[in-house]
Formats: C-alpha cells, sequence, structure tokens
C-alpha cells in the first residue's frame, strides 16, 4: 500500500512540475508575444503614416501609455503632412529589429522582462525604437499581459513623460506647427559678431588674431566616426542631461580644425579656456565647461554677442531647418515649455539627418517632436 501511495504521490509532483513548467513557458510566449506585436504594430504605423491601435498591448491607466499612444498619433500625423506637402525626406524602409531576451521574471501576475534589441545602427530608425537595453513590466489581465511601464534611453525623445500627460493638439495646430518649421522667418536670424572680422584677420585697434573656418566635411566626418561610439578621448556626460551637447561640442571643436589627438585635447587647441566650470568652452577626458556639455549654456554662449578682441566660435542663427548646413547644430525643446532638452548635428542635407548622443543614433528630421532652434557655425577666432 505504501508503494502504490508513493508512486501516484510521485505521479502527481510530476504533473504538477510539469504544469507549471508549461504554464510557464506558455505565460514567456505570450509576454513575447505581446512585446514584439506592440513594436511591430507601432512601426507599422509609422511606415503607413496613419495610427494603428497599440492599446491591446498597455494598461491604458498609466500615464507613459497614454503618452506613447498620443506620441504615436502626432508622429503619423506628422509624417504624412510633411510628405505630402513636400517638406523634406520621409523614410518608408523597414530595418532590422533582433529581439534579445536576457530575462524574463514571473512573479504570480506580474512580469518584469529585460530585453537587448539590436539595430543596424547605420540607419535612422523610429524614435520609439531603442537599441541596447529595454527593461518592461507587464501585468497579466485574465489571460491577457500588458505593458504597465517601459524603462529605455529614448523615453525622453518620445512619450517624453511617465507622470506628466502630453497634450494631444489636434491636426489644424500640427499643420500650423509644422509650416512654421519649415518657413524661413529672415526677422529671427543673425549673426553674434560683427562681420568686419570677415574682412581682415586683425582690426585697425584690436588685438592679433587668427579665424579658423569651420569646415562642415570635417564636422560631418567627425559625427558620422563617434556618433555609436563616442571619442574615448574625451570624457562621456553621464549626468541627468546626457552627452548630446558635450558630443556636438566635440563636432564643432574638429569642424574648427582641431587635430582629433590627445595633444590638441590637452592644449585645448580651438577651445576657449576658463578659471572655473561657468566659464569659457572646453573640455578633455576629465570632463568639460558648462558651456561645452550643458544644453542651454551652450546655445547661449555660442549664440551669444562677440566682440572682436573676444576668442571663441562665431556662429549664424538661423530660423529654420531650411537654411541649416551640414555640420549645424539644432536643439529642441520636446515639451514645448522653452528648456530646451536636446542637440544635434545635421549629417545629411538631402534626408535631413541627424546625429546625436543620449541615445547614440541616428534620426531624421520628420521624426523630432518639439520646438527647434538652430546655427551653423562659422568660425573660431584665435586671439595670438
Amino acid at each position: 500500500m505504501k508503494k502504490v501511495i508513493t508512486i501516484v504521490l510521485c505521479i502527481t509532483l510530476l504533473f504538477i512540475n510539469t504544469f507549471s513548467m508549461a504554464s510557464t513557458l506558455n505565460n514567456e510566449d505570450t509576454i513575447k508575444d505581446t512585446i514584439e506585436s506592440f513594436y511591430n504594430t507601432q512601426y507599422d504605423s509609422y511606415l503607413e503614416m496613419k495610427y494603428k491601435d497599440i492599446t491591446p498591448y498597455l494598461d491604458m491607466s498609466k500615464i507613459q501609455n497614454r503618452n506613447k499612444v498620443i506620441a504615436l498619433k502626432t508622429l503619423a500625423i506628422r509624417r504624412k503632412y510633411i510628405d505630402e506637402k513636400g517638406y523634406g525626406y520621409v523614410e518608408k524602409r523597414r530595418f532590422p529589429l533582433t529581439f534579445n531576451y536576457k530575462s524574463i521574471d514571473i512573479k504570480n501576475d506580474y512580469a518584469k522582462v529585460i530585453l537587448e534589441i539590436n539595430l543596424d545602427k547605420q540607419q535612422a530608425y523610429p524614435p520609439f525604437i531603442s537599441s541596447g537595453e529595454n527593461i518592461f513590466y507587464l501585468k497579466k489581465y485574465n489571460d491577457t499581459w500588458k505593458i504597465i511601464e517601459h524603462d529605455y534611453i529614448g523615453l525622453k525623445m518620445f512619450e517624453s513623460s511617465k507622470v506628466k500627460l502630453l497634450l494631444e493638439k489636434k491636426k489644424d495646430e500640427l499643420f500650423k506647427t509644422i509650416d512654421k518649421e519649415y518657413a524661413i522667418d529672415k526677422t529671427k536670424e543673425y549673426k553674434n559678431y560683427n562681420e568686419d572680422e570677415e574682412q581682415s584677420e586683425v582690426g585697425v585697434l584690436s588685438l592679433p588674431a587668427e579665424n579658423h573656418y569651420y569646415s562642415s566635411s570635417r564636422g560631418v566626418y567627425y559625427a558620422n566616426k563617434y556618433v555609436i561610439n563616442g571619442n574615448i578621448k574625451f570624457y562621456e556626460a553621464s549626468t541627468s542631461g546626457g552627452d548630446c551637447t558635450n558630443f556636438a561640442s566635440q563636432v564643432l571643436w574638429y569642424g574648427f580644425g582641431a587635430n582629433d589627438t590627445t595633444e590638441d585635447i590637452a592644449n585645448k587647441e580651438m577651445m576657449v579656456s576658463g578659471s572655473t566650470y561657468s566659464e569659457g568652452w572646453y573640455a578633455g577626458s576629465g570632463g568639460g565647461s558648462r558651456n561645452w556639455e550643458s544644453v542651454n549654456y551652450f546655445w547661449n554662449y555660442m549664440t551669444g554677442y562677440k566682440s572682436i578682441d573676444t576668442p571663441g566660435p562665431r556662429v549664424s542663427v538661423v530660423s529654420s531647418v531650411s537654411s541649416l548646413n551640414e555640420g549645424g547644430i539644432m536643439q529642441i525643446d520636446f515639451e514645448s515649455d522653452s528648456d530646451y532638452d536636446h542637440t544635434v548635428i545635421l549629417v545629411d542635407e538631402d534626408t535631413l539627418k541627424f546625429a546625436q548622443h543620449s541615445p547614440n543614433k541616428y534620426y531624421y528630421y520628420s521624426d523630432y517632436s518639439g520646438s527647434k532652434r538652430f546655427f551653423n557655425p562659422s568660425y573660431f577666432r584665435e586671439i595670438l
């Protein structure tokens, strides 16, 4: 009798374990299907330039997920309008994605997924796709898994926030905003220096100086070389502001004629020295000044008026991407609240393709939402 009971218990335990394993595997497959369908539906919406419903994959009680829906609707409308008006290039190709699941941890009706997405890093993917680590939190409702939270490096550039609901603009408002983006307004354009500087290298009463004119081709070369993997001769800005402006400053530095060597960096060639963090425009392996690495301080320093005896960069502020040259700078205010968030570099004038850090990737102008401002670098004035 004891033998029979033992056998029955063993069979029962085996059945329970087998059922548990099958249930876990089934849950994992369902979770993977939810995440991949979520990405594929977004990509379909992006390419067709028409919103496709992603709410079946999302817990819509969460602000982040409501923002994802608003952002996708806005992006589809934006791309279609730009394409129809012939304003600029709109990508219509689908690039490959590889999903590498690092871990799937399931506890009751909750799951945490660490997913690594591999991309063709030479291509510009939609803003809702970021390479590297993506962390998903999901909850099971009846037999359906829904995404409740998504952590990834591109969050700020797409849905913007987990806690603040995005404003959903009407189509007419979006169209007017886009029209303004591509329109050139000469009243808003200016140079931050006296044009007499360009006529001669030394003024009658000025200090001896030399102008080093910006090379767009050098700037673009540097941006393309280091867009994915940064230049290890410089530091990487790891604060909440990210590395975008540090990278943009490096591009200008090289475009003004500096050599990509530790010697030129140490000697601060084509840089402006400062005795404190708040002064000058400089960087090295151990860090840089705030004018070098901070979005708004960088803009104010670059575009602020400079007298003939002031060393440093000279730029021309332009009113539209239509006037931006290759190697030129664009800044973006994602929430249009006058607090700019991001700095990028134009690397292809025909497609309006930009290189950026944080995240390290390419973007098309048509995929950037928010307010923008622009300048073209002119030259670096060196006081001899």
